[in-house]
Order: structure tokens, then sequence, then C-alpha cells
């Protein structure tokens, strides 16, 4: 018997964010705080793009064009790094995928 997977790459899925999660925008970076476990994060400039386009309902493919709009990094580099960013938000019970 042969299964079919289906590998949906985490940059074009959907993510909402934790309703346990609050964020704060300080200058042009972000703090974020887990109500559930008083953890705070400190987001930088990439990482509160990404935060802010992700609140908005923007696929993280899209935050991945204004990164490489404002930002002199290739798309191979941006795309890594935002996967792996995702990952750990995900992995830090701030945001889901839906």
């Amino acid at each position: 018997m042969i299964r079919r997977f289906c590998v949906t790459d985490i940059l074009t899925s959907r993510w909402t964010i934790s309703d346990q999660a609050i964020a704060n925008r300080v200058g042009d970076e972000m703090v974020v705080l887990h109500l559930a476990n008083g953890t705070y994060f400190g987001l930088d400039p990439v990482g509160a793009l990404l935060w802010e386009g992700l609140t908005a309902g923007d696929l993280p493919s899209k935050v991945c064009d204004r990164v490489l709009e404002h930002y002199e990094v290739d798309r191979d580099t941006a795309e890594h790094d935002l996967r792996a960013f995702l990952g750990e938000l995900a992995a830090s019970d701030l945001i889901a995928q839906t």
C-alpha cells in the first residue's frame, strides 16, 4: 500500500496568535508576554515584522516579501530564518497553525 502525505510549507500556512500571548511594540522591536507561564520574549525588528503580519492575518510568505523589501538578504536565507522562527514561536505556544 502506498500512502501519500501532503507536506504544507509553513510559510504558506495560516497562523493565529495564542490567546495567551500579548505583545507591545518598543521602538522597532516587540516584547511578547506569554500569560500562562509568565515568559517574556524580545523580538528584533524582523521578528516584530513577522508578529505584526501574523496579527494582521498575513501569510508568512507575504511577510517574507516585506523582509526582502526592507533588508539586504537573499530569499533562501529569509525563508529559512522565518521557518525557524515560526517553529520557535509555535514551540513556545505563542502561535498555532490553523
